[in-house]
């Protein structure tokens, strides 16, 4: 099915409107056919060592067995818990090692078939979670059994450049798994700052890791360029009449209750053009959008709710893009946004407390308020992290090693 992702329908549209947008999207390499050149030869590409570490056939059941060895809430195990992620690593420690020796090599794509629509193969994505679970037991084992903080800290540097491998792929699926795995590996950190015998030097190197994070983090942007590729995609199977292929479980499920389902591919169809452009048209004002901040974008997202509440009872209303592309959509950029809000307040409480330096991030992209940081006894918090709504209210805190015992509070650097 790779022929629907030369779009041939879009390009044979008689409609200008959807030829200058498709022009434009031509100019910036943001079809699926140009999205798909990878030139990254394998001696420079960490995807290439990754990719053969599992047989396929037990990719789907590593990861399931992963998921369930990981705890809930925080990073912490029983006896009988440990002992298990243990067993865990130990299976495959040879595909950890080898997994870092890729990890060293500078660049990392691991060839997504953009051509491919829906269908491209994502197993990496388990591959990368797989590899990470390892790691985080290794940690939990440091921890637990030698107290060796350093061997932790190191499992967390290769969590995270992990993370980073995924989540530089311009797909939103990647993004936002690398999202929630940074998420885990912000738990091994606070386990390890949690431990008593916690150095200087050893905070000094979780604020250089973090630090490193945001150096190289991915554009909120070309996940959505990707995303709209694939939304281009997914136009061609709706020309073609197949828009079921889209469709999950859920989708079914809703559209059966309201009666439509036997006459959705038509509907789809005779509006075809005109919902593209409608999507088109959004996508290029999201992607703009990410120029800004999360907290800056929200008035976008009401204005796409209140004009597709207008247009829902009339016969110019996106029925794929409202239905079925755009739904969520608010959601993964205030996971991305989250994500970065993390980072950016966990990397301020670490680089004071090790160097008394401030960091130049003074606002949480996620809600505009400014971080609230604070020096109480031998602690450096951050707060002001998520919403501030209930359950929603974290504050980092790291140990202020050898720094006066002062009570200070201030918000932002």
């Amino acid at each position: 099915m790779e022929d629907y992702g030369t779009l041939p329908g879009l390009k044979g549209a008689p409609h200008k409107k959807l030829q200058d947008e498709l022009a434009r999207i031509t100019e910036e390499g943001g079809t699926p056919a140009q999205l798909d050149q990878h030139n990254l030869p394998d001696e420079q590409n960490a995807a290439a060592g990754l990719l053969n570490l599992f047989p396929e056939k037990t990719v789907k059941a590593l990861r399931q067995r992963s998921d369930e060895l990981f705890p809930s809430g925080k990073f912490d195990f029983n006896a009988i818990q440990l002992e298990k992620a243990i067993r865990f690593r130990k299976t495959y420690e040879a595909q950890r090692h080898e997994a870092r020796e890729a990890l060293a090599r500078p660049g990392c794509d691991f060839g997504v078939r953009h051509l491919a629509g829906p269908a491209a193969d994502l197993s990496f994505i388990d591959v990368v979670w797989i590899c990470a679970r390892l790691e985080a037991f290794a940690a939990a084992e440091a921890l637990s059994r030698d107290h060796d903080l350093d061997a932790a800290i190191e499992s967390v540097r290769f969590m995270l450049r992990l993370a980073e491998c995924l989540g530089a792929e311009k797909r939103i699926s990647c993004r936002l798994e690398a999202a929630y795995l940074r998420t885990e590996a912000l738990g091994v950190i606070q386990a390890i700052l949690r431990r008593s015998e916690l150095t200087a030097g050893q905070v000094a190197s979780l604020a250089e890791i973090t630090r490193d994070v945001l150096r190289h983090w991915p554009d909120d942007a070309a996940a959505w360029i990707g995303d709209r590729a694939l939304g281009m995609y997914c136009y061609e199977l709706v020309r073609a009449g197949h828009i079921y292929v889209m469709l999950t479980a859920r989708d079914r499920e809703q559209f059966a209750r309201e009666h439509s389902l036997r006459e959705l591919p038509a509907a789809a169809q005779r509006s075809a053009n005109q919902d593209e452009l409608y999507y088109l048209e959004t996508m290029r004002k999201i992607i703009e959008s990410c120029a800004r901040p999360y907290f800056q974008r929200v008035e976008l997202f009401e204005a796409m709710r209140q004009e597709l509440q207008e247009l829902r009872e009339t016969d110019r209303f996106p029925l794929v893009a409202a239905r079925l592309l755009l739904v969520d959509m608010e959601k993964a950029h205030e996971v991305q946004a989250r994500d970065r809000a993390n980072y950016e307040a966990m990397a301020l409480a670490l680089t004071l407390a090790s160097s008394g330096e401030p960091l130049p991030l003074e606002v949480n992209p996620l809600t505009g308020e400014k971080y609230k940081i604070q020096r109480l006894g031998n602690l450096v918090t951050v707060g002001n992290i998520g919403t501030g709504n209930e359950n929603d209210a974290p504050t980092f805190a790291v140990p202020d090693l050898g720094k006066a015992d002062a009570a200070t509070t201030r918000e932002g650097p």
